[in-house]
Protein backbone atom coordinates (compact mmCIF):
# COMPACT_ATOMS: atom_id res chain seq x y z
CA UNK A 1 0.00 0.00 0.00
CA UNK A 2 2.87 1.91 1.05
CA UNK A 3 6.50 2.31 1.96
CA UNK A 4 6.79 -0.51 4.54
CA UNK A 5 2.64 -0.67 5.20
CA UNK A 6 0.91 -3.62 3.73
CA UNK A 7 -2.60 -5.49 4.17
CA UNK A 8 -3.14 -9.08 4.57
CA UNK A 9 -6.75 -9.28 2.54
CA UNK A 10 -9.22 -11.67 4.23
CA UNK A 11 -12.72 -11.96 6.32
CA UNK A 12 -11.04 -9.80 8.21
CA UNK A 13 -8.23 -7.36 6.68
CA UNK A 14 -4.66 -7.79 8.36
CA UNK A 15 -2.45 -4.58 8.90
CA UNK A 16 0.84 -4.72 8.50
CA UNK A 17 3.82 -2.26 8.91
CA UNK A 18 7.58 -2.47 9.50
CA UNK A 19 10.29 -0.76 11.18
CA UNK A 20 13.31 0.37 9.36
CA UNK A 21 14.79 -2.63 11.30
CA UNK A 22 12.67 -4.80 9.70
CA UNK A 23 10.18 -5.67 12.49
CA UNK A 24 6.71 -6.32 12.04
CA UNK A 25 3.17 -4.54 13.82
CA UNK A 26 0.02 -6.32 12.76
CA UNK A 27 -2.89 -4.02 12.80
CA UNK A 28 -5.25 -6.84 14.19
CA UNK A 29 -5.34 -10.45 14.04
CA UNK A 30 -8.70 -11.95 12.50
CA UNK A 31 -10.93 -14.10 13.99
CA UNK A 32 -9.06 -16.73 15.43
CA UNK A 33 -5.82 -19.41 15.16
CA UNK A 34 -6.52 -19.94 11.18
CA UNK A 35 -6.22 -16.03 10.79
CA UNK A 36 -3.26 -15.55 12.80
CA UNK A 37 -1.21 -18.61 11.45
CA UNK A 38 -1.77 -17.33 7.88
CA UNK A 39 -0.20 -13.46 8.56
CA UNK A 40 2.29 -14.82 10.18
CA UNK A 41 3.21 -17.05 7.27
CA UNK A 42 2.95 -14.33 5.02
CA UNK A 43 5.65 -12.28 7.11
CA UNK A 44 7.94 -15.21 7.20
CA UNK A 45 8.10 -15.68 3.46
CA UNK A 46 6.79 -12.63 2.47
CA UNK A 47 9.44 -9.90 4.87
CA UNK A 48 11.43 -12.39 6.23
CA UNK A 49 10.00 -10.54 9.50
CA UNK A 50 9.04 -11.27 12.60
CA UNK A 51 5.99 -9.67 14.43
CA UNK A 52 6.81 -7.72 17.01
CA UNK A 53 3.46 -5.75 18.54
CA UNK A 54 -0.20 -5.38 17.55
CA UNK A 55 -2.28 -2.87 17.02
CA UNK A 56 -6.05 -3.68 17.69
CA UNK A 57 -8.53 -1.89 16.51
CA UNK A 58 -11.36 -2.67 18.63
CA UNK A 59 -12.45 -5.80 21.06
CA UNK A 60 -14.80 -7.59 18.68
CA UNK A 61 -13.71 -11.38 18.38
CA UNK A 62 -13.21 -11.27 14.85
CA UNK A 63 -11.02 -8.59 15.09
CA UNK A 64 -8.43 -9.82 17.95
CA UNK A 65 -9.60 -13.86 18.23
CA UNK A 66 -6.03 -14.31 16.74
CA UNK A 67 -4.02 -12.01 18.86
CA UNK A 68 -3.19 -15.20 21.77
CA UNK A 69 -1.93 -17.18 18.73
CA UNK A 70 0.40 -14.69 17.47
CA UNK A 71 1.50 -13.61 21.17
CA UNK A 72 2.15 -17.25 22.07
CA UNK A 73 4.34 -17.77 19.05
CA UNK A 74 6.20 -14.28 19.02
CA UNK A 75 6.13 -12.65 22.07
CA UNK A 76 4.19 -9.68 20.38
CA UNK A 77 3.23 -7.05 22.85
CA UNK A 78 -0.83 -5.66 22.19
CA UNK A 79 -1.71 -2.22 22.00
CA UNK A 80 -5.53 -2.21 22.25
CA UNK A 81 -7.74 1.27 22.81
CA UNK A 82 -9.02 1.86 26.50
CA UNK A 83 -12.44 0.22 27.23
CA UNK A 84 -11.94 -2.22 24.88
CA UNK A 85 -8.75 -3.53 26.48
CA UNK A 86 -11.16 -4.72 29.49
CA UNK A 87 -13.01 -7.03 26.30
CA UNK A 88 -9.55 -8.32 25.07
CA UNK A 89 -8.94 -9.34 28.94
CA UNK A 90 -12.03 -10.49 29.68
CA UNK A 91 -13.53 -11.93 26.26
CA UNK A 92 -16.71 -12.72 27.73
CA UNK A 93 -17.92 -9.66 28.49
CA UNK A 94 -18.23 -8.79 24.44
CA UNK A 95 -21.49 -11.82 24.44
CA UNK A 96 -22.37 -10.39 28.17
CA UNK A 97 -22.88 -7.00 26.65
CA UNK A 98 -24.71 -8.31 24.02
CA UNK A 99 -26.91 -10.48 26.37
CA UNK A 100 -28.27 -7.25 28.24
CA UNK A 101 -25.22 -8.13 30.99
CA UNK A 102 -26.09 -11.44 31.73
CA UNK A 103 -24.33 -14.89 31.28
CA UNK A 104 -24.80 -15.58 27.87
CA UNK A 105 -26.33 -18.82 26.36
CA UNK A 106 -24.37 -20.65 24.73
CA UNK A 107 -25.17 -20.14 21.01
CA UNK A 108 -23.39 -16.82 21.72
CA UNK A 109 -20.62 -18.38 22.87
CA UNK A 110 -19.10 -19.30 19.86
CA UNK A 111 -15.97 -18.04 17.93
CA UNK A 112 -17.52 -14.87 16.08
CA UNK A 113 -18.48 -13.44 19.60
CA UNK A 114 -15.98 -15.03 22.18
CA UNK A 115 -12.25 -15.03 21.22
CA UNK A 116 -9.45 -16.42 23.62
CA UNK A 117 -8.40 -13.68 26.10
CA UNK A 118 -5.86 -11.71 24.97
CA UNK A 119 -3.26 -9.92 26.79
CA UNK A 120 -3.09 -5.83 27.12
CA UNK A 121 0.33 -4.38 27.60
CA UNK A 122 -0.40 -0.99 26.24
CA UNK A 123 -3.22 1.54 26.51
CA UNK A 124 -3.49 3.45 23.52
CA UNK A 125 -4.98 6.64 23.46
CA UNK A 126 -6.05 9.12 19.76
CA UNK A 127 -3.61 11.65 18.96
CA UNK A 128 0.04 10.58 17.99
CA UNK A 129 1.32 7.27 18.84
CA UNK A 130 4.71 4.84 18.14
CA UNK A 131 5.24 1.46 17.82
CA UNK A 132 8.31 -0.44 17.55
CA UNK A 133 9.89 3.37 16.50
CA UNK A 134 6.99 3.66 13.61
CA UNK A 135 5.11 7.01 14.09
CA UNK A 136 0.87 6.95 13.62
CA UNK A 137 -2.40 8.58 14.64
CA UNK A 138 -4.71 6.93 16.56
CA UNK A 139 -8.56 8.31 15.14
CA UNK A 140 -11.17 8.09 17.77
CA UNK A 141 -13.76 6.09 15.92
CA UNK A 142 -15.85 4.89 18.71
CA UNK A 143 -19.54 3.81 18.13
CA UNK A 144 -19.52 0.26 16.74
CA UNK A 145 -17.61 -0.01 20.06
CA UNK A 146 -16.99 1.96 23.42
CA UNK A 147 -13.43 2.71 22.03
CA UNK A 148 -12.76 1.97 18.45
CA UNK A 149 -9.83 3.24 16.54
CA UNK A 150 -8.67 3.65 13.15
CA UNK A 151 -4.57 4.51 12.54
CA UNK A 152 -3.08 6.74 10.15
CA UNK A 153 -0.06 5.61 9.12
CA UNK A 154 2.03 8.15 6.48
CA UNK A 155 -1.06 8.25 3.93
CA UNK A 156 -2.95 4.92 4.67
CA UNK A 157 -5.84 4.63 7.22
CA UNK A 158 -6.54 1.61 8.86
CA UNK A 159 -10.23 2.91 9.29
CA UNK A 160 -11.29 -0.61 11.21
CA UNK A 161 -15.63 -1.05 10.72
CA UNK A 162 -16.51 2.60 11.17
CA UNK A 163 -17.45 1.44 7.21
CA UNK A 164 -18.87 -1.82 6.31
CA UNK A 165 -18.79 -2.83 2.65
CA UNK A 166 -22.23 -2.79 1.17
CA UNK A 167 -22.51 -6.63 0.45
CA UNK A 168 -22.31 -6.64 4.37
CA UNK A 169 -24.70 -3.57 4.31
CA UNK A 170 -27.16 -5.58 2.19
CA UNK A 171 -26.78 -9.10 3.74
CA UNK A 172 -27.45 -7.68 7.39
CA UNK A 173 -29.20 -4.39 7.50
CA UNK A 174 -29.10 -3.77 10.95
CA UNK A 175 -25.32 -3.42 11.82
CA UNK A 176 -24.01 -3.50 15.49
CA UNK A 177 -23.66 -0.25 16.74
CA UNK A 178 -22.52 0.01 20.49
CA UNK A 179 -23.45 3.85 20.22
CA UNK A 180 -25.62 4.71 17.60
CA UNK A 181 -25.08 8.90 18.30
CA UNK A 182 -20.95 8.36 18.24
CA UNK A 183 -21.13 6.30 15.41
CA UNK A 184 -22.98 9.12 13.38
CA UNK A 185 -19.81 11.37 14.82
CA UNK A 186 -17.61 8.90 14.08
CA UNK A 187 -18.36 8.93 10.11
CA UNK A 188 -18.03 12.51 10.31
CA UNK A 189 -14.96 12.40 11.31
CA UNK A 190 -13.95 9.54 9.16
CA UNK A 191 -14.56 11.67 6.82
CA UNK A 192 -12.17 14.72 7.26
CA UNK A 193 -8.78 12.48 7.66
CA UNK A 194 -6.44 12.77 4.70
CA UNK A 195 -5.67 9.33 3.38
CA UNK A 196 -4.80 8.13 0.23
CA UNK A 197 -5.25 4.27 0.09
CA UNK A 198 -8.15 3.32 3.63
CA UNK A 199 -7.98 0.36 4.77
CA UNK A 200 -11.39 -1.12 6.64
CA UNK A 201 -11.83 -3.84 8.70
CA UNK A 202 -14.16 -5.67 6.04
CA UNK A 203 -13.87 -5.70 2.40
CA UNK A 204 -11.55 -4.03 -0.41
CA UNK A 205 -9.14 -1.60 0.28
CA UNK A 206 -10.47 2.12 -0.88
CA UNK A 207 -9.46 5.57 -2.02
CA UNK A 208 -10.51 8.53 -0.72
CA UNK A 209 -12.83 8.92 -3.25
CA UNK A 210 -14.53 5.78 -2.40
CA UNK A 211 -14.51 5.44 1.11
CA UNK A 212 -16.62 9.08 1.43
CA UNK A 213 -18.71 7.28 -0.83
CA UNK A 214 -19.41 4.15 1.48
CA UNK A 215 -19.40 7.12 4.62
CA UNK A 216 -22.55 7.99 3.03
CA UNK A 217 -23.94 4.76 2.08
CA UNK A 218 -23.30 3.43 6.03
CA UNK A 219 -24.92 6.62 7.40
CA UNK A 220 -27.50 6.47 5.01
CA UNK A 221 -28.61 2.88 6.38
CA UNK A 222 -27.71 4.11 10.24
CA UNK A 223 -30.54 7.09 9.56
CA UNK A 224 -32.73 4.90 7.79
CA UNK A 225 -33.13 2.04 10.77
CA UNK A 226 -33.01 4.49 13.33
CA UNK A 227 -36.11 6.26 11.65
CA UNK A 228 -38.04 3.09 11.40
CA UNK A 229 -37.10 2.25 15.22
CA UNK A 230 -38.56 5.51 16.68
CA UNK A 231 -41.47 5.31 14.05
CA UNK A 232 -41.87 1.82 15.17
CA UNK A 233 -41.85 3.44 18.85
CA UNK A 234 -44.12 6.07 18.75
CA UNK A 235 -47.02 4.27 19.61
CA UNK A 236 -48.23 1.93 22.13
CA UNK A 237 -48.31 -1.03 21.33
CA UNK A 238 -49.58 -4.46 22.93
CA UNK A 239 -47.99 -7.52 23.69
Amino acid sequence: LAERVWVVPGGVNIGVLANEAGQIVLVDTGLNDTSAKKALKVVREELDGGVVAILTTHAHADHFGGNATVVKRTGAKVHAPAFDEAVLKYPLLQPALLYGGADPIDTMRGRFMLADASPVDHVVTPGPYEVAGITLEAIPLVGHSPGQLGYVVGDVFFCADVVLPASVLEKYRIPYLFSVTDHLQALDHAATIPHRVAVPGHGAVLDEGQLGNLIGENRALAERVLDATLELTATPQTS
